[in-house]
């Protein structure tokens, strides 16, 4: 199933699914937002689905200008629902594949569980290279592949903190449990590769800096490009 079919078809059950109930995925989008590193700024959000990074990133940053782009105009239809809601006037949202960015000039590309769905990831990463700004960066949240490389690190961090990665794999146990059956067998093919990988491709792409923040939770990273 294409993944703008699949997103239209399940834009709903996404909305419902409230995913800041669970501990990984709140986690996983403050260490995007953490990112942020002014106070006024142009940024965009590739993959945005239901806004939530848009959004987190209008409410703490209300001089800042965000663009949330998504292939479902289901998923966008949610978003815009939300900030309408809240009130929001710092926020628009776009229906476009990252693919066709047609965006000149911006200070952060943000991605938060989405790129995983890119199959070619070096000509996207380019794109997003040459439309920041100097010392712009792109802000890379998602899913990865476990790799040997990582391994290590990770464990640390899960030594140094045990209580918090055991909720933190509690609450990824009960998120995909909490998934129907149907949305798990439609659910598009995705391209999972290393949190080395990726920061492999940033300096391939032309990024002048890149580093990895990690969790205690080996599947999650947000890996930052910085140009």
């Amino acid at each position: 199933m294409k993944i703008k079919a699949f997103f239209d078809e399940f834009s709903k059950q996404y909305e419902d699914q409230n995913r800041n109930k669970y501990l990984f995925y709140r986690l996983l989008a403050d260490n995007v937002v953490k990112q942020l590193n002014r106070e006024k700024f142009l940024m965009l959000d590739m993959g945005t689905g239901n806004g939530e990074i848009a959004i987190r990133t209008a409410l703490k940053f209300p001089r800042a200008n965000i663009i949330g782009i998504d292939i479902s105009s289901g998923m966008i239809t949610a978003a815009e629902e939300r900030v309408r809601r809240l009130g929001i006037d710092n926020v628009k949202f776009i229906v476009s594949p990252m693919q066709n960015l047609k965006i000149e000039s911006v200070d952060f590309v943000v991605s938060h569980l989405a790129f995983h769905h890119v199959r070619n990831k070096l000509p996207v990463t380019r794109r997003f290279y040459r439309i920041l700004t100097r010392k712009g960066r792109l802000i890379i949240g998602d899913a990865f592949k476990p790799a040997r490389e990582d391994k290590k690190e990770i464990e640390r961090l899960r030594a140094r903190n045990p209580t918090l990665s055991k909720k933190l794999d509690e609450s990824l146990h009960d998120f995909q449990s909490g998934q129907s059956r149907e949305y798990q067998e439609k659910h598009p093919k995705e391209y999972f590769i290393s949190q080395t990988e990726l920061k492999t491709i940033m300096k391939k792409a032309g990024f002048s800096k890149q580093r990895i923040i990690k969790m205690p939770l080996a599947a999650f990273a947000v890996v930052v490009g910085e140009k």
